[in-house]
């Protein structure tokens, strides 16, 4: 993912679209079947998703390379906003079963991605606060109403402090990332946060931004609006 002030299509959006089309459609796919069955994609059913879409085996390692997914072995471990392992942020969109997503921004790009209604169901990573965000109204022009509890919960932005060049090259590790991508129950909290962590750099984003940097980098991912 790349940092939320970049302007237009950011981060796996922008990399999915650099896509060949057989590549694309295979993405897609995983997304979709994360979705559908709440659960990550087994590695024998992306190998044959893969043949079935005329994709070989080293075309399907360019998904890996492109920072689209990961596998660890035996499955789909990530595939971005989709984590295989359980998160602080769990998703429930209207009419499919319930996901966890990376990082908050990842979280909040689901709704935006799927166009469905949704609840997001997260923790403060300072105190294990609850912090609920639910939007309506995504299949409205201009897209959903967004209802955060607290009501001044935030998002913190952040990555490991020596990161080095690699974040400056849009190709940010999840692990260097992700973890430190977070639901606050207050600015307070997250100021907190951020104070006690030396060894991560980070921003706020208001509720505003952060809906708009989920939007932004995933939105498009199932060929959506942009």
């Amino acid at each position: 993912m790349t940092s939320p002030d970049e302007p237009g299509r950011a981060g796996s959006a922008i990399r999915q679209a650099a896509l060949p089309v057989p590549l694309r459609d295979l993405h897609r796919a995983v997304l979709r079947r994360f979705l559908d069955t709440g659960t990550a994609p087994s590695l024998h059913w992306l190998r044959q998703a893969a043949r079935e879409l005329g994709v070989s085996d080293s075309e399907l390692a360019e998904l890996e390379a492109a920072d689209l997914i990961h596998l660890d072995g035996r499955m789909v471990a990530v595939a971005y906003p989709f984590s295989g392992a359980r998160t602080r942020q769990q998703v429930e969109l209207d009419g499919f079963p319930a996901v966890y997503a990376m990082c908050a921004i990842d979280a909040l790009g689901i709704p935006a991605m799927a166009g469905r209604d949704g609840r997001i169901a997260a923790t403060d990573p300072r105190d294990g606060a609850p912090v609920v965000v639910s939007v309506k109204g995504m299949g409205e022009v201009g897209g959903g109403r967004w209802r955060w509890t607290p009501a001044d919960a935030v998002v913190v932005f952040a990555q490991t402090a020596d990161c080095g060049s690699c974040c400056a090259a849009d190709c940010v590790s999840w692990e260097m990332v992700c973890p430190h991508v977070t639901f606050h129950a207050s600015r307070d909290s997250a100021q907190a946060y951020l104070a006690a962590r030396p060894d991560i750099d980070g921003k706020i984003l208001d509720q505003q931004a952060a809906v708009e940097s989920g939007r932004r980098n995933f939105g498009p991912l199932l060929g959506g609006p942009e």
